[in-house]
């Protein structure tokens, strides 16, 4: 075993994802097949740093803290399926994970994107796994379903497959951050963490929401809308598919039983004050994960504007000006 650092960074899904598709017998239970595709765009200061290394017992910290029970299970796990996927059937050796987010965790903002990604690489580095890209990004995906979509930068698109072992349920990315220059601004609303962790929530609206056929059934349309206004650089075609992919996933949360409400106040304040200033000529476009932040994707020309306007909305508390971000990358130790 080796020692291997890996950074990756978030992502924002611009066409989004919710839901797990159910399992079907015979499939592996861990393999987080998502019910619908997505297309994000990779951030640049947004991300996270791993090290994983030997270590006479696992032993997992987070922004130098140690951490057990419920995090940590998912993080050794994790590294479980790496070694599984070298072939061994033995005990993996144990780990030291050493983890940094440079941007709040359990938020809404995609740490588990970042956070699973950046594990993933270091850990098949630690541990040895030689694997393509594609590979590691379906094993990025069994702990975080967004995480498939960190290892590129720029914008990446991660289809939801049909085959029941997943094998077909692959991310990709489309275009390099350089592409395009746009920026996202990212609207904080509220600090801490979310009441509702987006697995718990994605099931519960699988089992109970009357709106999530209908969210499943349209995806693909938004998803071709949104590549198809991606390649053409079409900023209010792509503007207009992300804020109804954003109302029609939030529709399903809110008709889930009981309701899941992720928004604050602030959080709808932001997204009129953003239609207002459409309509004075200032162009964006807002989409919410799960979570109360508000994200903008706007040119980048247009972003001090927005930044400050939205700056000046009641009970925003700090808005982050982002680009495209990169690949993820993984420096092994000999």
């Amino acid at each position: 075993m080796r020692s291997a650092r890996a950074i990756a960074h978030s992502n924002i899904a611009l066409v989004k994802y919710w839901g797990k598709r159910a399992a079907v017998a015979g499939q592996t239970d861990d393999l987080n097949l998502p019910a619908v595709g997505s297309l994000s765009m990779t951030l640049d200061s947004l991300r996270s740093e791993t090290q994983v290394g030997p270590s006479p017992a696992d032993v997992f910290t987070l922004n130098g803290e140690a951490i057990e029970g419920g995090m940590a299970t998912k993080v050794f796990r994790h590294l479980d399926r790496i070694w599984t996927a070298r072939g061994e059937k033995g005990a993996r050796p144990p780990c030291a994970v050493d983890s940094i987010n440079h941007l709040p965790t359990s938020a809404g903002l995609a740490s588990s994107a970042s956070g699973f990604a950046a594990l993933t690489l270091a850990g098949a580095g630690a541990l040895e796994l030689e694997a393509s890209t594609a590979t590691l990004s379906a094993l990025a995906r069994r702990g975080s379903g967004s995480a498939s979509r960190s290892l590129w930068g720029g914008f990446v698109r991660l289809d939801r497959g049909e085959l029941a072992d997943g094998s077909d349920c692959v991310a990709r990315q489309l275009f390099p951050a350089d592409y395009w220059d746009v920026r996202l601004l990212v609207v904080h609303t509220a600090r801490g963490k979310k009441a509702v962790g987006s697995t718990a929530g994605m099931e519960e609206s699988r089992a109970t929401s009357p709106y999530f056929d209908a969210w499943v059934a349209t995806s693909e349309a938004d998803l071709a809308a949104g590549e198809a206004a991606l390649a053409a650089r079409d900023l209010a075609t792509l503007g207009a598919v992300m804020e109804q992919s954003m109302f029609k996933m939030h529709a399903c949360m809110l008709a889930t039983r009981p309701p899941i409400l992720y928004w604050n106040g602030v959080t709808l304040e932001v997204l009129r004050a953003l239609w207002e200033a459409r309509q004075a000529g200032i162009e964006g476009y807002g989409t919410s994960d799960a979570g109360p932040h508000v994200k903008v994707l706007c040119a980048s020309e247009t972003a001090p504007k927005l930044e400050a306007l939205l700056r000046g909305v009641p009970g925003v508390l700090a808005v982050d000006t982002v680009r495209p971000g990169p690949d993820a990358q993984v420096e092994v130790s000999p």
